[in-house]
């Protein structure tokens, strides 16, 4: 299975270790990246947790701000996974500040082939098909 999505381990300093894929998809106002975790419980995937939040402010191609309010391990997770990097803003909301990451594409297209491919294709930014055929 060529788009079959790849598990990576979430360290949570409440629940202790759980084997998660990414779900990724657009928020529908304003186009920015979702990223959400899945987790395997009874052989059917359940929502784990956002990975992202869905913020006011649009947050640019291939960012997100991530949601250290409920997930506090998360910036820990997106560093050990090589998801992805802080880019040094962070966004308040309530009583919350939110960190902006950016993604890592490459990480995220191995982790989530499908989710990835309608994002970009979404945003306008259509992988040439040769790329495709190579890695077969």
């Amino acid at each position: 299975m060529d788009n079959e999505k790849k598990a990576v381990t979430y360290n949570s300093s409440l629940t202790g270790e759980t084997q998660v894929t990414l779900d990724i998809q657009q928020y529908m106002n304003n186009k920015s990246m979702y990223i959400g975790l899945m987790c395997r419980e009874d052989g059917y995937d359940e929502p784990f947790g956002d990975v992202t939040v869905n913020l006011s402010f649009e947050a640019p191609d291939y960012c997100g701000y991530l949601n250290v309010n409920d997930m506090p391990d998360i910036e820990q997770f997106i560093t050990d996974n090589e998801l992805g990097e802080f880019t040094g803003f962070t966004q308040r909301s309530g009583y919350c500040e939110y960190p902006l990451y950016m993604f890592n594409v490459d990480k995220l297209r191995e982790l989530c082939p499908d989710g990835m491919e309608m994002y970009e294709a979404n945003i306008g930014m259509e992988r040439k098909s040769e790329t495709k055929e190579l890695s077969r």
